[in-house]
């Protein structure tokens, strides 16, 4: 089944028409010129090429100015003879391509202006005929109420298109926000993964001897590190069965009472579980510092490295 667009058709018409005044021009040449017939079917042809190539890079008014020509043409060049014997049915040609071209409202005034130019012209006549007008009136309100229902049609059509498109686009986004949740909690996985291996590398244990783990601590412990290194600390040593932990804190940048209070709360923590904790790595700033700030540390052993805790607990 071939589907054309209304364009498309809009073109056939045109083409029509324009190939219609080609032939009546080569009849009225041939076989002996018939010069006032030629030029008006060269001015129209003229005419309507142009209206046709204005249509065709989108100028939708050459399509109503294209019937008008035609009425114009029909209304004035159709000789007497053919209007006034009998009721000319050319008056249904121009309203039937108005029903292609336009609208309804073009297909009756197109209709309404032949009738009653050729009403003037041939003295009533068989225009003013009942039967005649009835039936004219019949075909070109069949001309019309079939536009209409073809207008319906088309913007149904239009209409259940942009649904379509609509369900496709909505389809679309919600495929496209099911990925990006999928992308983002494989974002958030990989986040946590990262997370905990910074945590594990912020705390991390080391087994230097049976039951002996070594913590060294890098950098500013705040709450958030001290929280997490009891958490680890804890953690390790009961997997582990540690009996000593060293905590070395040759890495620390700064000490203060925060600091201090946290490395105390680890050594409890610890000590609940059994394990013996021995503070190493402590500077001569860094005891100074502590001294300043009153911070006592009798409950934690310390040394000054982890060797001089591991020589420690083997002479005990």
């Amino acid at each position: 089944m071939i589907r054309l667009t209304q364009r498309q058709i809009n073109h056939g018409v045109f083409g029509l028409l324009n190939g219609l005044a080609l032939i009546a021009i080569v009849f009225s040449i041939f076989p002996t010129p018939q010069w006032h017939a030629i030029i008006p079917v060269l001015a129209g042809l003229a005419f309507g090429s142009s209206l046709w190539f204005a249509y065709w890079r989108g100028w939708e008014p050459a399509r109503p100015l294209l019937i008008l020509l035609l009425t114009v043409i029909v209304a004035l060049g159709t000789a007497e003879t053919f209007i006034a014997t009998r009721f000319n049915h050319t008056l249904y040609t121009i309203p039937a391509l108005a029903l292609v071209l336009t609208g309804p409202v073009w297909v009756a005034g197109s209709a309404l202006t032949l009738l009653v130019a050729f009403a003037i012209r041939g003295g009533g006549g068989p225009y003013l005929n009942p039967f005649e007008l009835l039936t004219f009136v019949l075909v070109i309100g069949g001309m019309i109420f079939s536009r209409l229902a073809v207008d319906n049609a088309q913007r149904l059509e239009a209409a259940k298109r942009e649904a379509e498109e609509a369900r496709t686009r909505a389809e679309q986004r919600e495929r496209d926000l099911a990925a990006q949740s999928e992308e983002l909690a494989q974002r958030n996985v990989e986040q946590q993964r990262l997370l905990e291996l910074v945590s594990a590398l912020e705390t991390p244990t080391i087994a230097l001897a049976e039951s002996v783990l070594l913590a060294p601590i890098v950098g500013a412990l705040d709450t958030r590190r001290a929280q997490a290194l009891t958490t680890r600390l804890l953690n390790d040593a009961s997997a582990q069965r540690a009996q000593h932990v060293i905590l070395d804190i040759s890495g620390v940048t700064a000490v203060d009472t925060q600091v201090a209070q946290a490395l105390i709360q680890t050594a409890r923590a610890l000590s609940l579980l059994g394990c013996r904790v021995t503070l190493t790595g402590i500077s001569a700033t860094v005891a100074m510092t502590l001294t300043n700030l009153g911070v006592a540390l009798e409950s934690i052993h310390t040394v000054r490295s982890p060797q001089e805790a591991l020589a420690a607990r083997t002479e005990n």
